[in-house]
């Protein structure tokens, strides 16, 4: 998880209590005045920042459209305090970037419509779980593309697991059909050359719905 500075902090948690107070999200001049910035640049400042870190999203030019993504859960401030006090990312200057992809047990478009965005948000608010950047993710009815970058000691395998488990969630929560059913075929797509993965991903669809062989 990415370190907040204490400002970055502040802002963040005025604007998820504005927005569950208010119903949307506060304008640049009322984060400044609540946090104590008068300049709205540095307001600015902080929130791409938070964006930049995978807390927040925002439409450019597009007037209250910030939008909290997720707030790490305890577990996760926990596991970050540990590694400040421990300092077990000291020596960690470089990450991982992940192509990756799955598909839906014998083709069924799972995910067309909202189901897509819901996806979406779950890949988000998984990725902030664990301290990954997602760079690129694409729903598509019947499968799901990620490009993400990890840690060191995270394997392609792991963040496979754990998105289309946090996937599976987010279906099973407004779709009662999926809380007892998986919905994935078996096998995936992973590499760590990204200009090979869409090739990978349309030799995986090509291929047999559960065939295991196509990992990679």
């Amino acid at each position: 998880m990415k370190t907040l500075t204490e400002q970055q902090s502040r802002v963040l948690a005025f604007v998820e209590d504005h927005v569950r107070r208010q119903g949307y999200p506060p304008t640049l001049r009322e984060i400044g005045e609540a946090v104590g910035l008068a300049n709205v640049n540095a307001v600015r400042g902080h929130l791409h920042a938070l964006e930049r870190k995978g807390y927040v999203t925002k439409e450019p030019d597009k007037a209250r459209s910030l939008r909290v993504v997720r707030s790490p859960s305890p577990l996760s401030l926990f596991k970050r305090k540990l590694h400040q006090v421990f300092r077990t990312d000291q020596d960690v200057v470089h990450r991982i970037v992940y192509g990756l992809a799955w598909k839906t047990l014998h083709g069924e478009p799972h995910m067309a419509g909202p189901r897509g965005r819901e996806l979406e948000e779950a890949i988000d608010a998984e990725a902030i779980e664990h301290g990954w950047r997602i760079i690129e993710k694409r729903v598509e009815p019947d499968h799901v593309v990620v490009v993400v970058e990890t840690w060191p000691n995270h394997s392609a395998e792991l963040a496979v697991a754990r998105l289309e488990s946090a996937c599976r969630r987010a279906m099973g929560r407004r779709h009662r059909e999926f809380r007892r059913r998986h919905p994935w075929a078996k096998g995936y797509v992973a590499t760590t050359d990204l200009g090979i993965l869409d090739d990978l991903v349309r030799r995986f669809l090509e291929g047999p719905p559960e065939d295991p062989s196509q990992e990679t």
